[in-house]
């Protein structure tokens, strides 16, 4: 499998060619029916419904600018503090995240907005790069999240749950980044804006309000019990489209079908690539590879702490050079049975997974969020590397943090939803 990735063969039909030449060449070929059916049913999930409708969202978003909404909003909040840009380029991402639920739409949609700023101010580029990065991962992690609702179709757990286990990790990331950015603005001089007044505060905040209520009304809306994660999927979908076409006036019609096109191959992508790798989970379980997994680590160790440790070591060596939501799928399964083994909370596990692999993603040499940010910022791989380090630091400590003290993940969802 790993060869064909190698020759630049797309992740899904890397997986397919893979499982399929172990079928005809082990003797198992009447096996490929069975196979072609569970490709077939695993994307025919009613909790997956709300990939599309999550992704659709964040493209409404985008398309109508409310990106740079946001942006301005957040300038007026926390752009007299020193860093002032940085910490605006943190919270943006914050706010944006309750939105969009994807690190690399953030990183899209608001990196070329961030980068530009911070430039323009006379902040370092590689800097600007290495903030973008890692603010643009706590999407992921922030609910909505997309990550997160496959994360709980492979870890067979509530999507609920997995959605509020995000809230405390993302906003100790959020908390963890600014640190970083203040004091590296400090010692190197960057500059602060002037402080915003009540006046121009009220101003942005009723410009970018409405949009500022979507992930409000998501989380509040699960947690009342008002409606499913994947109908609140749903709802975010409808609330930016009358965000975008009603009250915005962003576009029309027109363009709303180009959005229906970009968001339905961006879907087909995603849940080809989750097909292929149920397939190939099916047949890691035949071979018992996930018996054979829970052995090999198990024989270093029983501590569920240690455990987790391991597997965030693992996950990190393979998101830098794989894709977060294939490494997801692929390795979710298969992790699974350890963890319960283990008594390791399944929702701990997941958000735990999620955030791991978008650490990785931002981590030199080969992450995707590296490469984009570096394109944005203009800048080379080396000096980005220097930069980012520092941010990678602290997110790591929110990482370890996070294994040592399980109930910062299940605290909110014992909350809300009970033990």
């Amino acid at each position: 499998m790993f060869i064909f990735f190698f020759f630049g063969m797309p992740i899904a039909f890397g997986i397919l060619s893979s499982t399929i030449y172990y079928l005809l060449f082990s003797g198992e070929s009447r096996e490929l029916l069975a196979f072609s059916t569970r490709v077939i049913s695993a994307s025919d999930s009613y909790v997956l419904l709300a990939v599309p409708f999550f992704m659709l969202a964040a493209e409404l978003m985008n398309e109508a600018k409310i990106t740079d909404r946001i942006f301005s909003f957040a300038k007026a909040l926390v752009g007299h503090i020193p860093g002032g840009l940085g910490h605006v380029n943190i919270i943006a991402s914050m706010i944006f995240a309750g939105m969009s639920g994807s690190g690399l739409a953030d990183t899209a949609g608001l990196g070329k907005v961030e980068i530009k700023a911070m430039k323009d101010e006379g902040y370092d580029p590689a800097f600007s790069a290495a903030v973008t990065a890692s603010s643009a991962i706590i999407g992921p992690i922030i609910p909505p999240s997309i990550c997160m609702v496959v994360g709980a179709v492979v870890t067979n757990t509530s999507v609920g749950r997995m959605l509020v286990g995000g809230i405390v990790p993302g906003f100790m990331m959020g908390a963890g980044l600014m640190l970083v950015v203040y004091f590296l603005s400090k010692k190197r001089g960057y500059p602060k804006e002037k402080r915003a007044t009540m006046k121009d505060i009220w101003k942005q905040l009723t410009a970018t309000g409405p949009a500022l209520l979507t992930p409000i009304i998501l989380v509040g809306g699960i947690l009342t019990g008002m409606f499913t994660p994947t109908e609140a999927a749903a709802v975010a979908c409808i609330y930016a489209m009358i965000l975008a076409m009603v009250f915005y006036k962003a576009f029309g019609v027109k363009r709303l079908f180009r959005i229906f096109i970009n968001v339905g191959t961006a879907t087909g992508a995603l849940l080809f690539v989750m097909s292929a790798a149920a397939a190939l989970g099916t047949l890691a379980s035949r071979a018992q590879v996930p018996q054979n997994l829970m052995k090999a680590i198990m024989s270093i160790t029983t501590n569920p702490t240690i455990t987790m440790f391991i597997i965030v070591g693992l996950l990190i060596l393979l998101g830098m050079i794989m894709e977060d939501l294939s490494l997801l799928v692929i390795m979710g399964p298969l992790l699974l049975p350890v963890v319960l083994k283990l008594g390791i909370n399944p929702v701990h596990f997941g958000v735990v997974m999620v955030l791991t692999l978008q650490l990785a993603m931002i981590t030199p040499p080969v992450g995707m969020g590296f490469y984009i940010t570096c394109h944005l910022a203009k800048v080379d791989a080396l000096t980005y590397s220097k930069e980012i380090i520092w941010f990678v630091m602290i997110l790591i400590v929110v990482v370890t943090l996070m294994c040592l003290i399980p109930s910062l993940v299940t605290f909110l969802p014992d909350l809300f939803f009970g033990k």
